[in-house]
């Protein structure tokens, strides 16, 4: 059973026991501190799942409340008191819906994994402070042109640093029978800083920066999804170009950046043209 399903269980069997219907609940890792950055940090950067119940019985209900563009993703999960469906939705659709309604409570529950959600219109979100979003050549002039990777491409290429880049972490993460093969990589358009006294954090920088680590090719969303709540929403998934050092290859990855409040707001606004509205 994934830790998804793990967390629609919880939902099940503590909806009796939530006064407010709204259960607000996470994954703990022993390998993050705890900072203030998460109280700080805007609500349209947190994820949730959403019960579909009552007035918001669908995917479409919650895309015509919120404005979006696409319906967000179903869920379906088994617990103690039945089934029940959920959708995954961000922050905004969250304030959204609970704007729509005076005399309903939904049932939200808080997924603490990093954000992933790559633009269709864009190339963001990109790793690097000189990427601008906004600009045409890194626009969508047609809804034929894909930027790559998509949101659901596998396998797909990541860049790791810190913990990751050991194999014995690697493969207990993503439930690996043997040790992973990494390939040393370097990206541009980042640069390194520690949080929490000894925890590595790759954040946006100059196009002229480069930092090192090692590429891995995740091979299922399954995997994805391990390391995405191995990260927590102290990160989100962005965009970038990794050069594989031994045979001088450049795919087009993924990695992690440690959430930026300003880099943020800046991905969100030039994400597409009706950024507001998109999930």
């Amino acid at each position: 059973m994934d830790l998804l399903t793990e967390l629609e269980n919880l939902a099940l069997e503590a909806e009796n026991e939530n006064e407010s219907n709204i259960l607000e609940t996470g994954l703990v890792h022993s390998h993050r501190p705890t900072t203030q950055l998460k109280a700080q940090r805007c609500d349209y950067t947190t994820t949730y799942l959403v019960k579909l119940e009552g007035p918001l019985n669908s995917p479409s209900i919650i895309q015509q409340i919120a404005g979006l563009l696409e319906r967000p993703l179903l869920k379906r999960g088994e617990g103690e008191l039945g089934d029940a469906s959920f959708c995954l939705i961000k922050g905004t659709t969250r304030l959204a819906i609970l704007s729509a309604f005076s005399n309903y409570a939904p049932t939200f529950i808080r997924v603490n994994m990093a954000d992933k959600h790559l633009s269709n219109y864009s190339i963001s979100p990109s790793l690097g402070s000189d990427i601008d979003t906004t600009l045409p050549h890194n626009r969508a002039p047609s809804t034929n042109q894909i930027f790559l990777p998509t949101q659901n491409q596998y396998p797909v290429w990541y860049f790791f640093y810190g913990t990751l880049t050991d194999p014995e972490t690697l493969a207990r993460k993503i439930c690996l029978p043997v040790l992973p093969v990494l390939q040393q990589a370097t990206v541009k358009g980042g640069k390194m800083k520690m949080w929490g006294g000894k925890y590595k954090a790759l954040i946006d920088g100059p196009s002229s920066s480069v930092v090192n680590g090692w590429a891995y090719e995740v091979n299922s969303e399954e995997e994805e999804e391990q390391l995405r709540y191995y990260e927590t929403d102290q990160y989100e998934v962005v965009r970038c170009e990794i050069h594989i050092v031994d045979s001088g290859d450049i795919v087009k990855g993924l990695t992690f950046r440690f959430i930026d409040d300003r880099s943020r707001v800046r991905e969100t606004i030039s994400a597409n043209p009706i950024a507001d509205q998109i999930e």
